[in-house]
């Protein structure tokens, strides 16, 4: 699509959400190329202050501004971000020929096995009152394969306005290894989608048109159909969705989220699992200044994680 008019702010937005999928919690940006009044707005409201900015010096002749937030602010900030890009940018209607191909690719699979009646089941509710992916109604790719990969993901939802799910599905009843094949289809959940975010850095390129990417998250699902989310972003982003289809009520929480730092992991003896490696930084040392309302919260804290991309194939 890429037309500002028809999704206002959209850099910024791809910005911010690439700084949560590193698990930051600032933006930086050159004083003379920094968001506008008008996208700040969209989350501080009425002199509240969730996004909080600061000057920095970096030499005589360049000035950078940061934007940075409290890590308790992270699902507020989702939130409001998510409320905004559904009321205010365009549907793309090119997704809806994109969903009646993949569906049609989907059906017409010669081998259907038990997961594929999973698959078969999700896709089947989509856009419907008792879909566990509200706002993900259409269907954007079956069994996509990254560049580099010999593996294939399973399913890519989208909700035609730059948001897209990496959905894994895993068949876990009356297995063996239950615990291990739920941790899986989450990690595989991860690796496709930073597979995703890499190869498009921005923007998906199929069939000579250009689809915004704004978010990715990453999910697994198993035959209860409860969400597995593979880092609390993903499942703040679902959360969002949820609330705003009014669905918050009905689907229970993700059960399970894994996580490089134990706190933030449902299950913090499997946060190993997902192969990332947790570090802090910090700004370089460069004069700043807080023009913030409450100068005593302006402390930056910038936490940055890369995530592995060690390969994940398994006939699981």
């Amino acid at each position: 699509m890429n037309n500002h008019n028809g999704q206002p702010h959209k850099k910024w937005f791809q910005r911010l959400f690439n700084a949560f999928h590193k698990d930051e919690t600032a933006i930086e940006f050159p004083i003379d190329n920094c968001p506008k009044d008008g996208f700040i707005k969209i989350f501080n409201r009425n002199e509240e202050e969730i996004l909080i900015k600061i000057i920095g010096v970096v030499s005589n002749t360049q000035k950078i501004v940061v934007w940075y937030w409290p890590k308790s602010n992270e699902s507020d900030i989702i939130n409001r971000a998510i409320e905004y890009i559904d009321k205010n940018f365009t549907f793309d209607n090119k997704v809806t020929d994109v969903d009646e191909n993949e569906t049609e690719n989907f059906y017409a699979v010669s081998e259907k096995d038990d997961e594929w009646e999973l698959q078969k089941r999700l896709v089947e509710k989509l856009g419907k009152r008792n879909t566990i992916f509200p706002g993900f109604d259409y269907l954007f790719k079956y069994e996509w394969v990254p560049a580099d990969s010999v593996g294939k993901n399973d399913l890519i939802l989208t909700n035609g306005k730059g948001i897209f799910a990496i959905v894994e599905t895993k068949r876990i009843r009356s297995r063996d290894g239950k615990k291990f094949r739920m941790s899986f289809a989450i990690r595989q959940a991860g690796y496709y989608k930073n597979k995703f975010i890499d190869e498009c850095n921005g923007v998906y390129e199929k069939d000579g048109h250009s689809f915004d990417v704004i978010a990715v998250i990453g999910v697994g699902i198993a035959e209860d159909d409860k969400r597995m989310c593979f880092r609390p972003f993903d499942e703040h982003i679902s959360n969002a969705l949820d609330r705003l289809h009014n669905k918050n009520h009905l689907i229970p929480p993700s059960m399970y989220t894994l996580s490089s730092n134990p706190s933030h992991s449902r299950n913090p003896s499997n946060s190993s699992l997902n192969g990332l490696n947790g570090h802090s930084r910090s700004p370089s040392n460069s004069n700043l200044y807080s023009h913030s309302r409450n100068p005593s919260s302006s402390s930056l804290y910038i936490h940055s994680r890369n995530p592995s991309n060690s390969s994940l194939h398994s006939n699981l």
